[in-house]
């Protein structure tokens, strides 16, 4: 993926697509063309009886110094930091696409959007968390996207690239169960994915790359 993501879906589409009860019924949800880290955003779980739901999650861990808002899929099941939450608190994050700057030794980073056809949204796989502010004592669940090597058709414009969760896994990626699973952690084809070259245009500060912060 990119350091940005779309959701041209609604509420209404993202339930329907996920089979997702929304919990807050007066919750307004509508697209976005440029989500950034540390804005709030739809996520899908499960509640205690093991029901889809969307709630509504900040992007990136924080941390004192930084956000932390991708999580390398490789390990993640022994890493010290995310294990805990890939194994107990699992989410999907819903998107319409991902943009991604491509890294080249020019002034102009060309930037590329990639969509999976036919699957809109499609699920990016992810991990969440409770932060609690030092300043006012309040939780907060934040979330963290995954990421994996890239497919061929990433890897000319970044070194990695979204994992994504495919349908048929949704039910067992969200399963409240001790054990990890590492197995749906899979490279997308390239065949089922397509680019799209959106602007060459000069970079700015404000379009870091998701991988980055890795």
């Amino acid at each position: 993926m990119c350091g940005r993501y779309r959701r041209k879906s609604d509420k209404q589409r993202i339930a329907e697509a996920f089979a997702a009860s929304v919990g807050l019924e007066e919750l307004y949800l509508g697209p976005e063309d440029d989500i950034a880290p540390g804005s709030m955003q739809p996520v899908v779980t499960v509640n205690r009886d093991g029901e889809r739901q969307i709630e509504m999650m900040r992007w990136a861990f924080k941390l004192p110094d930084r956000l932390l808002f991708v999580a390398r899929s490789e390990g993640i099941e022994h890493s010290k930091f995310w294990q805990d939450s890939f194994k107990q608190r699992r989410c999907i994050v819903p998107a319409d696409s991902v943009f991604e700057w491509q890294k080249v030794n020019t002034s102009k980073k060309p930037k590329y959007e990639f969509v999976i056809p036919g699957q809109e949204p499609f699920g990016m796989a992810g991990i969440w968390n409770v932060w609690k502010n030092p300043k006012t004592d309040q939780l907060e669940r934040t979330f963290a996207v995954l990421t994996c090597e890239p497919n061929e058709l990433m890897a000319p414009i970044h070194d990695r690239m979204t994992t994504f969760v495919e349908p048929r896994d949704y039910d067992e990626y969200l399963a409240p169960a001790e054990r990890s699973p590492v197995h749906l952690l899979r490279i997308l084809p390239s065949d089922k994915m397509k680019a799209i070259l959106v602007d060459a245009t000069p970079i700015t500060n404000q379009q870091v790359s998701l991988f980055d912060s890795q």
